[in-house]
């Protein structure tokens, strides 16, 4: 189980959210402030494979959301959320997809997040 909170660093900036609820095989975890909230949610199930019938994955889900409230009434508030979602055949190793999983997120991440500014101008 993870802890009772987590530290998220955005912008250089430690965010640490606490656990507000965990249910099973799932956490959420919130901060509050005045100007806006964060939320991560971690979920964990078992799904079929929709390709391979017969065949259940272990999916392991992370979200994240920024929610920046509105400064003025008649204005709405903006929303940030990314998410990762990781699945792994049951019967597999837990090495193997961790290590699957560990060099997409660092290809994602390298040099200051270079692959996430070219998805973010339709790069493809």
């Amino acid at each position: 189980m993870f802890s009772d909170t987590i530290t998220i660093t955005v912008n250089a900036v430690d965010k640490v959210l606490t656990r507000i609820n965990q249910d099973g095989y799932s956490s959420e975890y919130y901060l509050r402030s005045t100007d806006d909230q964060y939320q991560l949610f971690i979920r964990n199930s078992r799904v079929n494979d929709k390709k391979r019938p017969g065949i259940q994955m272990d999916q392991h889900n992370v979200e994240f959301i920024h929610e920046v409230f509105p400064v003025a009434p008649s204005t709405t508030s903006v929303v940030r959320r990314c998410f990762a979602t990781f699945l792994n055949q049951k019967g597999d190793t837990l090495t193997d997809p961790k290590n699957d999983a560990l060099g997409f997120l660092a290809w994602l991440s390298a040099s200051s997040g270079a692959a996430l500014g070219k998805l973010q101008n339709f790069e493809s």
